[in-house]
């Protein structure tokens, strides 16, 4: 349904003459049938709204939209620039909660006994309101109309009196970006933008009306006062970057099976046009150069970890994302992937080294965005679940106590050593020594640490050759 669809009706008429009765030529000729068919959404489809469709002579038919918003009017009315009012209805939001609708409209063209398809939504209202205020300008209703379209058109890539949008649970997925598409994102991402900034009672539609509709710009500045959505001012950066990184989050937006889950193309696809939506020139935003996009991509901190572990341990961090997407950081070990998580933004593994082999071992930490951002961290990380290794090759007594010394054997190095209390001196040869002020009979208790934090006790005799770890 992106395209008007104008079904000409046209009638040959015939004079019948019956004696030289001609008729009544005052009587105007019957107009043909028309028929107006559209879809209204809000935060989802409007349900059991009242529909009214008026022209330069009024009301021209009434009525209510169904469960799936949809609906379907028969009219009759010369060429002419027809409005549908939208008012009251429902829509399911965010967690199944149900929201009553406020007001929308759309202002479309038509032709006598034409059949035309149209949106109505939030945009559509900002359009109407944007046709109201160029023919306040003193432009006439057709050119009003035009111009209103073409504005919005040039924004978003896609008409959106004429498009159906594609919406949470529609059919159809891959790499095309389809004005359907593109306009069920960029409602997901305005539902996504109030919600975030905004009480349920706040009207994204009503606000941009109100915007568009004082000065003929959406730059916040709507009936002499500046406007916000809920706590956040509105501008033009709002608009057009905001609603961007809004569409991302909503199309990066969680599992399928969520509320917030569209059919939808590849991540590059989807940062093209959120590009598009965010450096927009449209005469909507003056001439207020384009505000940049992030620049800078996504970014990866990685907390530093000791050269040597054993056990258990934590690695972690945290990631900004440009776009303030949901971050997959996935951790891999030699190449082979250990864990992934979702940053937010913080984000932490636990590693069991049991399960590695005592030694050096590559660590990839990789951060990825869904609009395809990426950073990674590499680093080694030394596994040794392997307790220190030692033996004794000297105990000599001395005045008040006894001199020992001796070897150590391990992976990741001894850092530390105690006998008995008193701290033994360590070399990175492999020595240790040290004096214990210990009667000669009594007992040496060594305790050996390593870089890893593995810690190994000895008890050793120091009444003759009975130490049970004896260098060799």
């Amino acid at each position: 349904m992106n395209k008007r669809n104008h079904t000409i009706w046209i009638f040959v008429a015939g004079l019948a003459l019956s004696g030289c009765r001609l008729g009544n030529p005052a009587s105007p000729p019957a107009l043909p049938p028309g028929l107006i068919e559209g879809c209204v959404v809000s935060g989802g489809p409007v349900a059991g709204a009242s529909v009214t469709v008026t022209g330069p002579g009024g009301v021209l038919g009434a009525t209510r939209t169904d469960d799936g918003g949809k609906f379907a009017l028969d009219i009759q009315s010369l060429d002419a620039t027809l409005e549908v009012t939208v008012s009251g209805g429902s829509y399911v939001g965010a967690g199944g909660a149900t929201v009553t609708s406020g007001v929308l409209r759309d202002v479309f063209p038509y032709q006598n006994g034409g059949s035309v398809e149209v949106a109505v939504d939030p945009f559509t209202t900002a359009m109407a309101a944007y046709d109201g205020y160029l023919r306040g300008q003193g432009v006439d209703a057709d050119a009003a109309a035009g111009r209103a379209q073409a504005a919005f058109e040039g924004w978003l890539g896609f008409d959106p009196a004429t498009t159906q949008p594609v919406l949470p649970g529609d059919a159809g997925t891959g790499s095309a970006l389809t004005s359907g598409l593109r306009y069920g994102l960029v409602l997901a991402a305005l539902t996504r933008l109030a919600r975030a900034n905004a009480s349920a009672t706040v009207s994204a539609a009503a606000l941009m009306a109100d915007d568009v509709g004082y000065d003929g710009l959406l730059n916040g500045v709507g009936v002499a006062r500046a406007l916000k959505l809920g706590t956040l001012p509105l501008s033009t950066q709002v608009y057009r970057q905001g609603i961007a990184e809004a569409f991302l989050q909503a199309a990066a937006a969680a599992p399928s099976a969520s509320a917030d889950a569209l059919p939808g193309p590849n991540a590059a696809v989807l940062l093209a046009y959120a590009r598009v939506l965010a450096q927009s020139a449209s005469p909507l935003f003056g001439t207020v150069p384009p505000p940049p996009f992030p620049a800078g991509g996504l970014s990866l901190s990685v907390s530093p970890w000791a050269a040597w572990t054993h056990g258990s341990m934590t690695i972690g961090g945290s990631t900004s994302d440009p776009y303030g997407l949901p971050v997959a950081v996935t951790i891999a070990v030699d190449r082979t992937p250990y864990a992934t998580v979702t940053a937010a933004p913080a984000f932490a593994f636990a590693v069991d080294t049991k399960a590695l082999a005592d030694g050096t071992h590559d660590v990839l930490v990789s951060a990825r965005d869904p609009a395809g951002e990426t950073a990674s961290y590499n680093g080694p990380l030394g596994v040794d679940n392997t307790p220190p290794q030692a033996c004794l090759s000297l105990y000599q007594p001395t005045t008040g106590g006894v001199l020992l010394a001796g070897r150590w054997q391990d992976l990741s190095g001894v850092v530390a050593a105690s006998a008995n209390g008193a701290a033994l001196s360590i070399a990175s040869t492999g020595a240790w020594e040290g004096e214990v002020p210990t009667p000669l009979l009594s007992p040496a208790s060594v305790i050996f640490i390593d870089a890893a934090g593995n810690e190994q006790d000895y008890s050793w005799v120091l009444d003759g050759p009975t130490d049970p770890a004896p260098c060799p």
